[in-house]
């Protein structure tokens, strides 16, 4: 999403004709907002933003699918799929942005800034993922569904009154061991970014969780690796340089797979 929306300007358009500088707006225009809704049909219902303003952390989750493949025959005799998809995660420590906000504000108090310009470590993990299903149906029923074709397609002028239920599959509470073996301490405008998988039995869920983490000395604390002492580690659960940021709910959809 860094990269520019539109092509620089070139160095002669000034000689151009009024015309042709409007065609080329217009033209520019609507490549954004072809490019921006592509970017949204990508994240819709695959991502979520989430912040601890008071804290300076922003994480952002997205998730896409990365193949469908047969697990075997199952008892109604019908191929068992598994759906394999990849999310990223992006950890980000916003207190710089903040204290930027906080600082253009007026000075109707004692003027101190509310954020600390304190480093954070990511100490470990916890997530919970679901498989969504029909009400009722048996995860058979749902691959026979599957096969039909329009199983899920809404008809003509006829509402979807299909109620559909979460099944939580897997839980992964690793409060100490970080994330993907890394216990990264972030200053101010500094990210940590990952990816990873999850295995459903569906063609859709959703995962969500939070990361434990904690407010540490940025002179003193170095990022670690599992197994590496980490000072944090040994602090009270309850002691308050200590906390939970939240990552919201984000799906596991296979719209975006192509077989090809």
């Amino acid at each position: 999403f860094r990269a520019p929306l539109v092509p620089p300007t070139p160095a002669d358009e000034e000689t151009w004709p009024k015309q042709t500088i409007i065609q080329r707006r217009h033209r520019d225009a609507i490549d954004v907002s072809n490019l921006l809704s592509e970017q949204l049909r990508m994240w819709s219902g695959k991502s979520s933003i989430s912040f601890d303003l008071e804290r300076g952390v922003r994480v952002v989750a997205t998730s896409s699918c990365l193949m469908r493949s047969s697990a075997g025959v199952g008892v109604s005799g019908l191929d068992k799929q598994s759906y394999k998809f990849a999310y990223r995660i992006r950890v980000e420590n916003i207190a710089d942005l903040l204290d930027a906000k906080e600082q253009q504000r007026p000075s109707y108090d004692s003027g101190e800034s509310s954020v600390e310009h304190r480093a954070i470590q990511l100490l470990g993990r916890t997530w919970r993922i679901s498989e969504c299903r029909q009400k009722n149906e048996k995860p058979s029923s749902v691959l026979q569904r599957l096969l039909e074709d329009g199983a899920f397609m809404k008809e003509n002028n006829q509402e979807d009154e299909t109620e559909e239920e979460r099944i939580e599959v897997q839980v992964v509470n690793e409060p100490r061991t970080g994330a993907v073996g890394h216990l990264p301490v972030l200053g101010p405008g500094e990210v940590f970014e990952y990816m990873s998988g999850a295995e459903l039995s569906t063609p859709t869920g959703q995962m969500e969780g939070c990361f434990h983490m904690a407010n540490v000395d940025m002179q003193t604390t170095d990022s670690a690796h599992v197994g590496n002492p980490v000072e944090a580690l040994s602090w009270a659960q309850d002691d308050e340089r200590r906390f939970e940021a939240k990552v919201g709910k984000f799906g596991f959809l296979v719209d975006d797979y192509n077989e090809s």
